[in-house]
């Protein structure tokens, strides 16, 4: 039996139709399986759709295959070139489909947890402990802070491109504005430590602004790190 996506995407296993999914071309039959419950899995994936990607990344990977019944093939499609991606990169991208979904989660934690720690460290060293090595650690928190944002919101930008296609996403326009602000503040702070090293040990008058911008990152970073969550974990309702 040959499928078309429009025919896949009935089968989604609310109410009472069968629920298939399609992976790498061939179509399965989830219905009835305990993991899809009226056509969802995990709370995340939706039957009637195709998960050769989904699949590609999960923990037990195409071997679950093997315990469903295969329903046939999906008709062949062309595969879209999604819009403000380079016809090369396209190509490479269809042939090497890690890079369409991994760099991203790949180095984006290095520079959350970063952003996260830095202003942990300022609290202890203001409120609790003046610890004398605290100061330098948020110095140099911030230089690989500095290093890993910027390549962390351009493999951001990548996978909305290419994922997304640049669709317009309330999620990924909210993450990237408070993306460019974290940047903005990393940039200013950076600044601030390597002409004044000492700022942080006791600063005055203005100087303040620049603890401020440090504590601003824990927030920032916290919401980015939420947003980025409901992409890639978004809850579907059952109905």
């Amino acid at each position: 039996m040959e499928m078309d996506r429009e025919t896949l995407s009935k089968h989604d296993g609310r109410e009472g139709h069968k629920a298939y999914v399609a992976v790498e071309g061939r179509v399965y039959d989830v219905t009835g399986n305990r993991l899809w419950k009226n056509g969802v899995h995990m709370n995340r994936h939706q039957a009637g759709t195709d998960l050769t990607e989904a699949i590609a990344a999960s923990p037990h990977g195409k071997d679950v295959l093997s315990k469903l019944q295969d329903m046939g093939q999906m008709s062949p499609e062309k595969v879209a070139k999604p819009p403000f991606i380079p016809l090369w990169m396209h190509h490479w991208l269809e042939a090497y489909p890690f890079f369409k979904r991994h760099p991203h989660p790949m180095v984006v934690h290095f520079p959350m947890a970063i952003f996260i720690i830095a202003p942990l460290f300022l609290a202890w060293y203001y409120l609790i402990n003046p610890v004398p090595g605290l100061p330098a650690a948020v110095f140099y928190l911030y230089i690989l802070g500095t290093l890993s944002l910027p390549a962390a919101i351009a493999t951001g930008l990548l996978a909305w491109l290419v994922n997304y296609s640049g669709q317009p996403n309330p999620l990924i326009i909210r993450k990237t504005i408070f993306s460019l602000l974290l940047l903005i503040c990393d940039v200013v702070v950076m600044a601030a430590l390597i002409i004044s090293p000492a700022i942080l040990q006791d600063p005055s008058g203005t100087e303040w602004m620049i603890p401020v911008l440090i504590f601003l990152g824990l927030p920032l970073a916290s919401i980015i790190g939420e947003h980025g969550g409901r992409l890639v974990f978004p809850v579907l309702k059952n109905k």
